[in-house]
């Protein structure tokens, strides 16, 4: 597929990387400047976010789009609805008159931003001792990543970050409470430890020597 990357931080960028690594063809439009530089190591992250794409600084306009969408096969994007809207674009629109499949990841909550931490508190309900990863962004960007290649038909699908979360979590919506309310989870020093049939199991921190000689990668990038 010929993939076109849209919006900032990491949901599209973890998409787009995905669908690469797959053997897509994915363009990332961006405007010489990503959140996710600002970040602790941002530099390295974005590097390894977008390596395998194509770069094309380009700003999203109706006018770009109309020109550029009849040589993609899929969109995917995380711009807010309200600033589609005051751009003036339909993306349901755009997406039957291109016969294109568009998926976009939002926030639950109209006007809502959908940061990590967010979708977390949202789809966890509070889960104490808090759960040390923050996967929120790379979860959503899986699931854009599915929707993009499950999706046999065009048209326009809204995903919702929370809720692609939640979904992640066995039985979350059908037991009366959470499975590991009496499991006891602990993160020190020594690496993670968790309470299992009156054991406790215990799984040492890996470093970086650890992971390249043990998981499956290509020049320190994992394969999947």
């Amino acid at each position: 597929m010929r993939v076109l990357e849209l919006g900032s931080f990491i949901v599209p960028a973890y998409a787009g990387m995905v669908l690469a690594e797959q053997g897509h063809d994915v363009e990332k439009w961006w405007t010489g400047d990503d959140p996710v530089l600002h970040l602790n190591a941002g530099n390295q992250l974005w590097r390894w976010l977008n390596e395998p794409k194509t770069l094309v600084e380009k700003r999203v306009s109706r006018e770009a789009l109309e020109k550029a969408l009849p040589a993609f096969d899929v969109v995917i994007e995380n711009i807010r609805p309200g600033t589609w809207k005051a751009w003036g674009i339909d993306r349901a629109a755009l997406a039957a008159r291109h016969h294109i499949r568009w998926v976009s990841m939002e926030a639950e909550l109209d006007g809502g931003r959908s940061f990590d931490a967010v979708a977390q508190a949202q789809a966890l309900g509070g889960v104490s001792p808090p759960i040390p990863f923050y996967i929120g962004d790379t979860a959503g960007g899986l699931w854009l990543a599915f929707k993009a290649l499950a999706s046999s038909e065009p048209g326009h699908f809204r995903l919702f970050q929370a809720s692609c979360l939640a979904k992640l979590v066995e039985g979350e919506l059908m037991v009366p409470r959470k499975a590991w309310d009496r499991t006891l989870y602990r993160l020190d020093a020594d690496g993670a430890a968790v309470e299992f049939r009156g054991e406790i199991v215990r799984e040492p921190l890996r470093d970086d020597e650890w992971r390249r000689r043990n998981l499956q990668h290509r020049k320190g990038r994992i394969l999947i």
